[in-house]
């Protein structure tokens, strides 16, 4: 997707902690020379400059880089070379999980988890909404965070949407863990796990729901929804 020169040299400016990386493709130009280069950083990181060969960008900021190539082409090339260095395509991020169109997609200005879901397709049928986690492209630990669906992302972060499971046990054929899809009732969990057995009782279907502040299971009529996380019992008749 094209994003104005101005707007990211802008970004770019502004974030002065931002780190280049593998996939950024980055445009050099040097005032004194009236030369321009530009480049995509490959899997080393790094890019041929004229005079100097192979510069690794990966890791720095922009301005660092710019400060670099100052200083190797003072070294017997330039007088007083100037350097500045834009961003014109920022490396992707990444959708996995329960989406509709998982895969990587470029970075945009302005991204947030919530337009990231969007432009993947938003969540699958199978999706849970409650359970989102971005990983942070520069967390070496690689650990799944929580945030806001309005909270910002980043180039080479990856955004992991997690499926839903309720679970059933007691009187049913098949107790255990299930897929759950929106729109599920109490009557298709139960049709889902094998149907009732001989002792099951039909009016004695509980439901302790996942996210609820009352942590106290309820009974429930077979025709109403079911929630991601739901741990359905089904009681045993005594009649």
């Amino acid at each position: 997707m094209a994003v104005s020169l101005t707007m990211l040299a802008g970004l770019a400016s502004a974030d002065a902690d931002y780190r280049l990386g593998v996939g950024d493709r980055i445009s050099i130009h040097v005032f004194e020379e009236d030369m321009d280069v530009e480049a995509k950083l490959g899997a080393s990181g790094s890019f041929r400059f004229p005079y100097l060969g192979t510069i690794t960008a990966k890791g720095k900021s922009i301005g660092q880089l710019e400060g670099e190539i100052e200083r190797g082409l003072r070294d017997g090339y330039l007088v007083n070379p100037q350097v500045r260095i834009r961003i014109e395509e920022f490396r992707s991020y990444y959708v996995n999980g329960e989406v509709s169109s998982p895969g990587g997609f470029p970075y945009q200005l302005g991204l947030t988890l919530r337009k990231a879901i969007a432009l993947a397709g938003g969540f699958s049928e199978k999706a849970d909404e409650d359970k989102v986690y971005v990983i942070r492209e520069k967390d070496t630990n690689r650990r799944k965070h929580k945030i806001s669906m309005d909270s910002a992302l980043y180039p080479g972060d990856i955004v992991s949407v997690e499926q839903s499971f309720f679970f059933i046990n007691g009187q049913v054929a098949s107790p255990g863990k299930y897929s759950y899809q929106s729109g599920m009732t109490f009557r298709m969990a139960v049709s889902l796990a094998g149907g009732f057995t001989e002792r099951a009782s039909e009016s004695g279907v509980i439901v302790l729901h996942e996210h609820s502040k009352n942590k106290k299971p309820k009974n429930v009529r077979l025709d109403s929804a079911v929630r991601a996380g739901d741990i359905i019992t089904v009681n045993q008749s005594f009649f």
